[in-house]
């Protein structure tokens, strides 16, 4: 802190520097990520094994956006493995934060499927974990010769009554019902899921990996809990890839492929080394043009993809076998292929539409990302080994994150934002009233809702609960309803033909305000010339400073508009709620 002052006192430009500093620092350090962070993940993605053949036999879209849930059920198979190696890739960054974010959405969303195959039902007041629990273990105790029998009803009667995420707490649950991973490994799915729910929040012992990625910008002194994370989120990997291959293998029983089944699910090679070497750092990156959009990058991606699709039709582009380690690389290029490819097409669909591409206002919008990130990243340094510290850390790392999927028009991003808003309330609230701040960090029952309404933002009630409809994958999800919150708490003004597009961009832009407030408003407590010099900045580079004061006003009267706006109905339906559709739509 002293080093910044000192900067603070010569001139702002000179933080501002810093900051960036920072933020290349990071991407360069991605590249030397430990080991113990590499060879789980890489472990996990090796029991793809036949799926990607599986696919294409059973007549996947091969050229699907990766961040798209699908339109028919072979897609949404497809999405839910592309969603394992978008979360993979941000565990190679050391965004664990974000990785954990996708990984328990889609932990929800297989379990759910695991559910409604072995007849388990949620029952009421049962935790989310709990009920995951069971449906892992029940579905997976006799695996690869699981139940694969689709039932006539609906398993899931009483969805409305599970909490939402404002309304989660931190669990400490008994291990629960286990499953065993390879020959003798063991895992416990309520532990996964309440690792990861507690991380999300703030709580437990992963929360030094955000200060880690945040604050010390990957340092080679990587944290204790590094090893744990790696593998914990590794199995959750494996798992859901489990849950898929066994309903390829019901979907190739279905259309008579006698022969697939069996190699669908006899390929896998779980707790298997696939090595300690990462991807290639340059397809980590963000798709900007400057970036992983690259002319060089992109090609690279490209031609990795031919050969995947070689490999698929059985040939040999390398002139001999790959090395299981490869394999998992060449699975990963193919879908980093795919998400550039659609980057590019979204610029040339602006192109066309506006005549010319605004290049311009993108690098400014990803100036601005940095710096808030950045902000909030030197004060979890200052803060650390603080709840307030934890927060800040918390938002860096959550808001690089929902900007990186905001790039692939990723619904995850708004996931991301939500953890953004929770953290920044909880810092506001350790910034302006501690005791309170006390109160509600020693409680067990402290929800986010109460660290939004400590922070005096009751007003943002109807973006919380639009942002926490993108957090989760399960049957009571209304995402429609969310996104037309998110649409309507725009400024005014907008074409009405593309404020539907421009609603999880302005989501983003909103929460990096607030982010922007906060760090500003925390940093004068602990430095008053360098939460002046944060002020500077703002004012020099990104907007004005009354407007950034009012900006957020403004969001929360036009939030508050929409205080009682209905979320519409459940956006997923299981193949039972689909056939009394289709019944109904024949007697019709």
């Amino acid at each position: 802190m002293a080093e910044y002052e000192e900067m603070a006192a010569i001139e702002s430009r000179h933080v501002l520097e810093a900051l960036i500093a920072r933020h290349n620092a990071r991407m360069l350090a991605m590249a030397e990520i430990p080991p113990e962070a590499i060879k789980p993940v890489m472990s996990a993605l090796l029991t793809i094994g036949y799926m990607d053949f599986a696919f294409r036999e059973l007549g996947v879209n091969v050229k699907r956006p990766p961040s798209s849930y699908g339109g028919n059920w072979i897609d949404h198979l497809a999405w839910g493995t592309d969603s394992v190696y978008a979360a993979a890739r941000l565990l190679f960054c050391g965004q664990f934060l974000g990785a954990a974010t996708i990984l328990r959405s889609q932990f929800e969303r297989w379990a759910e499927n695991a559910a409604y195959n072995t007849g388990v039902v949620h029952k009421q007041g049962e935790s989310a974990a709990s009920y995951a629990g069971r449906a892992w273990a029940k579905c997976h105790a006799n695996y690869p010769f699981a139940r694969r029998s689709i039932r006539p009803v609906d398993s899931i009667s009483d969805v409305a009554a599970r909490h939402s995420w404002d309304e989660e707490v931190e669990q400490h649950s008994p291990d629960g019902p286990s499953v065993t991973i390879g020959r003798d490994y063991t895992v416990y799915p309520v532990q996964l899921m309440e690792s990861m729910s507690n991380f999300l929040h703030g709580h437990g012992p992963w929360v030094d990996l955000v200060h880690w990625e945040a604050g010390q910008l990957l340092s080679a002194q990587a944290p204790s809990s590094l090893a744990e994370a790696s593998e914990t989120l590794s199995d959750v990997i494996t798992l859901i890839l489990r849950q898929i291959r066994l309903c390829l293998a019901a979907l190739a029983e279905e259309q008579g492929m006698n022969d697939l089944p069996l190699k669908i699910l006899s390929s896998s090679l779980e707790r298997q080394n696939g090595g300690e070497e990462p991807p290639r750092p340059h397809s980590l990156f963000p798709l900007l043009p400057t970036s992983g959009l690259q002319e060089g990058t992109v090609a690279g991606l490209e031609d990795a993809a031919k050969a995947h699709s070689e490999v698929m039709r059985g040939k040999r582009p390398a002139g001999r076998l790959y090395r299981d380690d490869e394999f998992a690389h060449l699975h990963f290029y193919e879908r980093r292929a795919r998400a550039a490819k659609w980057a590019l097409t979204a610029f040339d669909m602006e192109k066309e539409g506006k005549g010319e591409l605004d290049f311009k206002n993108l690098d400014g919008r990803n100036f601005r990302y940095i710096v808030a990130s950045e902000m909030a990243g030197s004060i979890s340094i200052w803060l650390n080994g603080t709840p307030a510290g934890d927060a800040a850390a918390s938002c860096s790392s959550a808001l690089r994150t929902a900007y990186w999927l905001w790039l692939e028009d990723d619904d995850r991003a708004l996931a991301s934002l939500r953890i953004v808003l929770e953290q920044c309330a909880r810092m506001r609230v350790w910034t302006e009233k501690p005791e309170k701040a006390e109160k509600l960090q020693s409680s067990s029952a402290t929800t986010p809702k109460d660290w939004v309404k400590a922070a005096g933002w009751n007003r943002l009630s109807a973006l919380t609960r639009a942002l926490g409809e993108f957090s989760h994958s399960h049957a009571n999800v209304r995402l429609d309803g969310a996104r037309e919150i998110l649409e309507k708490i725009q400024r005014e003004g907008l074409d009405a033909e593309d404020s539907i597009h421009l609603a999880r961009g302005h989501a983003l832009d909103a929460l990096t305000i607030l982010l922007l407030g906060e760090s500003i408003n925390t940093a004068k407590k602990l430095s008053p010339s360098i939460g002046n010099a944060f002020m500077e900045i703002v004012d020099d580079v990104l907007m004005d400073k009354g407007a950034l004061a009012k900006n957020r006003e403004d969001l929360f009267n036009r939030t508050l508009a929409q205080k009682d706006a209905p979320r519409g109905d459940y956006s997923f339906h299981g193949p039972a709620s689909a056939l009394r559709q289709d019944r109904q739509m024949k007697n019709s």
